[in-house]
């Protein structure tokens, strides 16, 4: 095989590796992933809406992180006028269906003139099953871009 053969063959293989659609990278995982990602896009409606409960609904009752959330949650609610929105989402994987993985990239800006100091959270989000449904459990914050 000479090398030109093997470079169209190499560049080839990278295109078809690189740019497959979701469903087809994913397989059998496609449907779990519209799942994770409708939850997060819940999540931010909720919080966008400032509704704690419906916010919260969206949250695993038994993660460690559950009642410093909630608290948190109304003192944001109480305090700040911010708007959140999804920017990406990367599935990672998954167990045996208990914990779930992804790559959440959140943006959030306040009302102008609020003093708020709008950013982009970067941030390794884990899932887990609570009653056989998909919920937040907890976050590895990445990084934050702040916008100036």
């Amino acid at each position: 095989m000479n090398a030109r053969t093997w470079l169209i063959g190499a560049a080839t293989l990278a295109l078809l590796c690189c740019h497959a659609p979701p469903a087809l990278a994913f397989g059998s995982d496609g449907p779990l992933i519209k799942a994770l990602r409708d939850l997060v896009a819940g999540n931010i409606t909720a919080y966008d809406k400032k509704d704690l409960n419906a916010t919260l609904s969206y949250v695993d009752t038994k993660s460690p992180d559950y009642e410093t959330t909630k608290n948190a949650l109304a003192e944001q609610f109480k305090d700040l006028d911010v708007n959140a929105q999804l920017v990406d989402f990367d599935y990672m994987g998954h167990d045996a269906n208990e914990f779930a993985v992804a790559r959440v990239k959140t943006k959030t800006t306040g009302k102008p003139g609020s003093g708020f100091t709008d950013n982009t959270v970067d941030a390794i989000v884990i899932f887990h099953q609570e009653n056989g449904v998909w919920k937040l459990w907890g976050q590895k914050i990445l990084a934050v871009d702040t916008v100036q």
